[in-house]
């Protein structure tokens, strides 16, 4: 089965000109929603920069991969996912927000 990709606007921004910005794949039943690392791009990779994103994410319930992709798994039918995407999100700008702060 292909997977299927749509980019969504959130509506929020890391910095002026840097909107905020939700990719939810879908494949089957199965779909993720993703920040595709933008927190991390922009904020940079300071040292101590996984800790604090694992704490930062973990805080709000979603993972971070080492690429620093913030993500949530989801399945059809499972939580609504116009509230998961709200939740990445939300995320990623506190994540981009505290990064700043570790560097």
């Amino acid at each position: 089965m292909e997977a299927q990709e749509v980019v969504l606007e959130t509506g929020l921004a890391y910095t002026d000109g840097e909107p905020v910005r939700v990719t939810l794949r879908r494949r089957g039943r199965r779909y993720e929603l993703r920040d595709e690392g933008r927190a991390v791009e922009l904020a940079g990779a300071p040292a101590g920069w996984h800790e604090c994103a694992a704490a930062v994410v973990g805080a709000h319930d979603l993972n971070v991969n080492r690429a620093g992709v913030v993500f949530v798994p989801a399945v059809e039918g499972g939580v609504d996912r116009d509230w998961l995407a709200g939740r990445v999100a939300e995320t990623s700008p506190a994540l981009y927000d505290a990064l700043l702060e570790l560097a």
